[in-house]
């Protein structure tokens, strides 16, 4: 083992709630010094979202602030003040990269611009991540994930009933699709920056994140192509039965059958009834959605004699794709990612042991690892202001009066 694969990467995150910090989180854990800065007092947006341990709220035990910060150290600056701006520009000028989520104009109120900063520090890759990104018509209007999530189309086309209103998807996927892309642009920007020797300003939307990476094909085949925006197919039934989602005896069975060669082997799957042998079944799938509701009154009652266990293996055996739909309990006692080491376990000041997951890919030479739990408000102003900067600690104790940090 080397080190880790980011190790001795210097990085500012200047952003809040899930964009910037978990796309910060991303670079943490992989080896990253990674400085979070704060608003003095109230701190990061995230620190007043629960859950909270016994349902107290307290801005160090946020369980949605605890996953996202792990492996950072914290400091509170305004950077608005005169003094702020200095001590912010004095971590720029030993920082690699610079990541912000600030609504838009923030940045640019603040004197905190790509080309302000990049005469400080040439070397600078700043990674601003946004709802519309920095140029266009819609760059200077305020959004949030709802918002790049339904102007990139995902909404419209996969979420709901055909004929109704289109749905909103659970929690933060906007947000956090356009962290792990950020993550890699940064990482490749670093990478462009060593071999060229110049920084860049790296320009995250996340609405264009899911309209390329999840609608793309839909874009270019669906519509471009045939000038067809066809409608949302359901929640639970995506083509015909049995592809689609089932309720067995504890819980859902997810099935996706686009082969003929699956339908046989479901059908074996279910010890080939009579009626599953008939001839009149044995037709590409296209075809056999013509049957869909026959097939489902005599199927479904297989699934609801069968645990989410049962059935997986059975359909895995005879090379059915499906799976089973975990709850969150069923992830966190999960054997297969234990296994695999998925999940970490470390100390959180005032909370005690938490479990969280951990790497989400494995790399052999320079694993993920878990050094150090999500710091308490502030808590290394004195490690990084004083030690590194040298404020002296009658110093820091104005800079706490003032309001600048």
């Amino acid at each position: 083992m080397t080190g880790m694969a980011l190790e001795g990467l210097n990085v500012l995150e200047f952003g809040e709630f899930i964009s910037a910090p978990f796309c910060g989180k991303l670079l943490a854990d992989l080896g990253a010094d990674v400085i979070k800065v704060e608003r003095p007092k109230v701190g990061d947006e995230s620190r007043r979202y629960g859950p909270f341990p016994d349902d107290l709220p307290h801005v160090d035990r946020s369980g949605l602030f605890i996953y996202n910060n792990s492996n950072k150290r914290s400091i509170t600056l305004d950077p608005a003040t005169a003094t702020g701006q200095d001590i912010f520009h004095a971590l720029i000028a030993d920082a690699d990269i610079l990541i912000e989520n600030q609504q838009p104009g923030v940045m640019k109120s603040l004197g905190l611009t790509y080309d302000k900063l990049s005469k400080v520090n040439p070397g600078l890759v700043m990674t601003s991540i946004s709802v519309f990104g920095q140029t266009g018509p819609y760059s200077k209007y305020k959004g949030y994930d709802l918002t790049a999530w339904n102007a990139s189309g995902v909404a419209h086309r996969y979420l709901g009933e055909p004929d109704r209103a289109p749905l909103r998807a659970a929690w933060y996927h906007a947000d956090h699709w356009g962290a792990i892309c950020a993550a890699v642009a940064t990482n490749i920007a670093v990478l462009a920056r060593d071999l060229l020797g110049e920084g860049q300003h790296v320009d995250l939307s996340q609405s264009d994140v899911l309209a390329c990476h999840v609608m793309g094909y839909q874009l270019v085949s669906v519509y471009n192509m045939n000038g067809d925006w066809s409608v949302r197919t359901g929640e639970s039934r995506m083509t015909s039965f049995p592809t689609g989602i089932h309720e067995c005896k504890d819980g859902h069975m997810a099935l996706m059958l686009l082969e003929q060669a699956q339908w046989r082997g479901f059908v074996k799957a279910m010890g080939s009834p009579e009626w599953a042998t008939n001839p009149m079944f044995d037709i590409p799938m296209w075809d056999l959605r013509e049957y869909s509701e026959e097939i489902r009154l005599m199927a479904e009652p297989w699934f609801e004699e069968r645990t989410k266990a049962e059935l997986f293996e059975v359909l895995q055996a005879n090379k059915v794709p499906s799976g089973p739909v975990h709850s969150a309990e069923d992830v966190m006692n999960s054997e297969h990612l234990e296994e695999r080491g998925f999940f970490t376990e470390f100390d959180q000041p005032g909370i005690g042991r938490v479990k969280i997951p951990g790497r989400p890919f494995v790399m052999s030479k320079t694993p993920w690892s878990m050094r150090r739990p999500a710091p308490t408000l502030g808590q290394h102003n004195v490690e990084i202001l004083g030690g590194r900067y040298g404020f002296s600690g009658v110093d820091l104790t104005d800079l706490r009066r003032t309001g600048i940090i």
